[in-house]
């Protein structure tokens, strides 16, 4: 029992060092004005179970994926872990991500769009495609 508190003190105080990196990351990134990037998670295909979620992509086409999309100052991967952690986090990244999925970015054209067209635009792009999709 000891040691599984331990474990868990340690567990914490490990996302808590996190945290604090990411938050000085993304204030050094927003005095740079940093662009911001793009990024895709897979989801669990159980995500379709979700009420909500299944509303939200009528088009789905069964055997697609199930994506979320964001846009981030941080880097993706980085993002991933901030989902996966609870930080900051959509519900159905941090319950249903699977990995990182930025090959499916490929063949957007986001130009002329800004930050909150170009993630809207990018998830009306694959659920065209298919795919249900999830942005926040």
């Amino acid at each position: 029992m000891i040691d599984d508190q331990e474990e868990q003190v340690r567990e914490d105080a490990c996302r808590d060092e996190k945290i604090l990196r990411w938050k000085q990351k993304a204030r050094a990134a927003a005095r740079r004005k940093q662009a911001r990037k793009l990024y895709v998670i897979t989801l669990d295909p159980r995500v379709l179970g979700r009420k909500e979620f299944r509303q939200a992509n009528p088009g789905y086409i069964e055997g697609m994926p199930c994506l979320y999309v964001g846009i981030t100052i941080h880097q993706p991967g980085d993002r991933f872990e901030q989902h996966k952690s609870g930080y900051r986090s959509s519900k159905y990244p941090r319950q249903y991500g699977v990995e990182l999925a930025l090959e499916l970015i490929e063949g957007f054209d986001a130009e002329g769009l800004s930050d909150e067209e170009k993630e809207e635009g990018l998830a009306d792009w694959l659920r065209d495609q298919g795919c249900a999709v999830w942005q926040h």
